[in-house]
């Protein structure tokens, strides 16, 4: 996982599954230019979603997809799933990164909490330099006017 993108979208009503899959496929920026529905990331999730639930992964190639798009092109949007952080390849199988959609999530939550963590952490450590710099900073400010004042007194 590279890199997760979350975007603020409207949920969906929560008795149409489709929606929801094209409102996730939105909210981790995967959605095609296009509106419609059963967008290629709404045909590559729903996929995905099934699979696992029988705990199965699929190649490229297996794919049930409603479009004759190219190899390189499934392989491609496959990758940005991964790098969304919602699949993961083994070998040449790709698989949801759960067994349940709500797994995902609340792994790819953790994954962005630690991530934050390490921010918070490197922040501080940033903070605190940046203080001891300020404080060196005032002192030789301090020990340069002491010096210029000695220089005057003795003119």
């Amino acid at each position: 996982m590279e890199r997760i993108i979350i975007r603020i979208v409207e949920r969906p009503d929560l008795d149409d599954s489709k929606k929801m899959i094209k409102w996730f496929c939105e909210v981790f920026g995967l959605a095609d230019d296009n509106d419609s529905f059963n967008s290629i990331s709404e045909q590559i999730l729903k996929n995905f979603i099934e699979a696992a639930h029988s705990s199965t992964g699929l190649s490229s190639s297996e794919l049930n997809l409603h479009t004759d798009l190219a190899r390189s092109s499934v392989i491609y949007h496959l990758n940005r799933f991964v790098d969304a952080g919602l699949l993961v390849k083994k070998g040449r199988k790709y698989y949801l990164r759960a067994s349940e959609m709500q797994k995902a999530i609340e792994e790819i939550e953790y994954d962005i909490n630690r991530e934050m963590q390490k921010m918070i952490d490197t922040a501080r450590e940033f903070d605190r330099l940046m203080e001891m710099s300020m404080q060196k900073q005032l002192a030789k400010g301090d020990t340069n006017s002491k010096r210029r004042a000695t220089r005057s007194k003795r003119k």
